[in-house]
């Protein structure tokens, strides 16, 4: 549902110098370039009309791994699945468990990059309690729309001094540069997980419980509300020791909760695995695909008016209730013209910001995978992006935003 036509001519450099020289040329000829990793996210976020993609699938350097240090340095174009295999070897892991999305938009999981996972700067179920995305981002290397490279931050936090351009190139979707290499913060992996599920009592009831849970000191990193059969079942997630886990899934089975089921470790990494893909989802193949960023005391009645208006088939909510995911079918009644903006509207009714994660070209096209902004904002995010790329040559229309997804 997501297809490109025609499709760009696909320049795959081998290393940062090549990337600077296609950006140099693309600029002296006034020419778009859409900037991606393999592609495998090309259906997120505005359509971009370039006759040429750039893919930095080609730039697959470790540059380094010190595992006693939990940093690590690769190219942008380094698969995902590679780097989250490396550190794993090691008992570490990347703490903001990225999403892959990739299937959701006909591509390989396989080949989903580290470098789109940062420009995207999508952060997963663990993200309420560890940090966003550019929370571990140390440093990167870049080009810019002037085909000049540059590198900012460095190996630790100290390194940096004046703007911290690293987390602000964090969640540009490429809009500004091109990454070529990124430095990253690692952490020591949890010894073991358990997830415990609980028949819902209402997503209203079922916020409220996440919420007394997360003020208590517990060692949860996944709260979440999601589809089960015909009805919803609420999800929480307790990573850590073994010892410490056992013990705080004691204090949770003491919490009056009603009773649910356990999932131990390898379970609990498959049913979060689904959560984080949104696999739970069930959405079929053209149905559109919702992530709401609303304030939790607003996701129950925000998700009762979109039910009511028969503007979603699914839904489920993740962050303890602060982050939302719909299904909107294709075939809505009204037609999508329609229903997109009175989605995006019922959203901020709520005081919530709605972003199309999958749908059609000409319906992203016309209504924007992202809401409007403030004039300000956007002011402000157009003068910051010529900084880097005055002829916006760069992913030209992919975005018009300039904040971290989250």
């Amino acid at each position: 549902m997501t297809a490109h036509s025609p499709d760009p001519i696909v320049c795959r450099p081998a290393c940062a110098d090549d990337v600077a020289d296609v950006v140099r040329a693309a600029r002296s000829k006034g020419q778009a370039l859409e900037v991606a990793g393999n592609g495998t996210r090309r259906g997120l976020g505005n359509p971009v009309a370039a006759a040429v993609r750039l893919e930095l699938g080609g730039l697959g350097h470790v540059h380094f791994y010190e595992p006693d240090d939990l940093v690590i340095r690769v190219d942008a174009g380094v698969p995902l699945a590679e780097v989250e295999r490396m550190l794993a070897g090691r008992g570490q892991y990347l703490p903001f468990e990225p999403p892959c999305h990739a299937a959701l938009y006909g591509g390989a999981p396989a080949r989903a990059t580290i470098g789109g996972a940062i420009a995207t700067g999508l952060s997963g179920p663990r993200r309420f309690q560890v940090g966003a995305a550019r929370d571990f981002v140390l440093g990167v290397d870049g080009v810019n729309g002037q085909g000049e490279a540059f590198s900012a931050g460095g190996r630790t936090m100290k390194n940096v001094t004046g703007y911290d351009l690293s987390k602000l190139l964090c969640g540009s979707f490429g809009t500004m540069a091109v990454l070529t290499s990124l430095t990253l913060k690692v952490l020591p992996a949890p010894e073991t997980e358990r997830t415990m599920l609980f028949p819902s009592a209402g997503l209203a009831q079922d916020i409220a419980a996440l919420a007394a849970i997360l003020s208590r000191p517990l060692a949860v990193t996944g709260a979440a509300v999601v589809p089960e059969g015909e009805g919803m079942t609420m999800a929480v997630r307790l990573e850590g020791s073994a010892p410490g886990v056992a013990e705080h899934a004691g204090r949770l089975d003491g919490a009056g909760l009603p009773a649910g089921r356990v999932l131990a470790a390898a379970e609990s990494r498959a049913f979060w695995s689904r959560v984080r893909e949104l696999d739970v989802l069930g959405a079929g193949t053209d149905d559109l695909l919702w992530r709401i960023h609303v304030p939790a005391t607003g996701a129950a009645g925000l998700a009762a008016a979109l039910r009511r208006v028969g503007l979603v088939s699914s839904l489920m909510l993740d962050w303890g209730g602060a982050l939302m995911f719909c299904a909107m079918p294709a075939a809505v009644s009204g037609g999508l013209d329609g229903a997109v903006p009175h989605l995006r509207a019922l959203a901020a009714n709520a005081g919530g910001r709605a972003i199309l994660l999958r749908a059609p070209d000409p319906i992203r096209a016309a209504h924007g995978a992202f809401p409007a902004q403030a004039p300000g904002v956007r002011a402000l995010a157009a003068r910051t992006r010529r900084v880097f790329d005055p002829a916006g040559i760069l992913n030209p229309g992919r975005t018009d935003f300039l904040e971290a997804a989250c």
